[in-house]
């Protein structure tokens, strides 16, 4: 019966032993929770402001108009109301219909009325 060879016989010229270690773990961090600033509370605002909350950040957002909207704003007038922006936009996305519904009131159907503007002469 042969013996094993000696620990020291079976290296190659040059070789290093590397002691085995467990894989290390990666220390999983908590995310840490910021606050952001958002500038303007039109469409991009808000559903911006409302990924990082659901992120778990604090966001304050920043409006210089009376109301939210953005260029979705409809300003109202002695002559009627009229569309500060864009007209119309379609929501072809569930996510973004569900992003509108997350802002009651935020925006309205869109119908197209005529607008008559009287002079002095009427």
């Amino acid at each position: 019966m042969t013996s094993p060879l000696p620990r020291s016989a079976t290296k190659l010229r040059g070789a290093r032993t590397v002691p085995s270690r467990a894989p290390r773990q990666k220390k999983s961090a908590a995310p840490v929770a910021r606050h952001f600033a958002i500038i303007g509370a039109g469409m991009a605002g808000v559903a911006c402001a409302r990924t990082l909350v659901q992120a778990g950040h604090r966001v304050t957002v920043f409006e210089k108009a009376p109301q939210a909207g953005g260029r979705t704003t409809t300003l109202d007038s002695a002559f009627g109301s009229f569309d500060a922006g864009a007209q119309y936009f379609t929501v072809r996305d569930p996510r973004f219909a569900q992003a509108l519904d997350t802002v009651p009131g935020l925006c309205k159907p869109w119908s197209a009325n005529s607008v008559r503007v009287l002079d002095a002469a009427g």
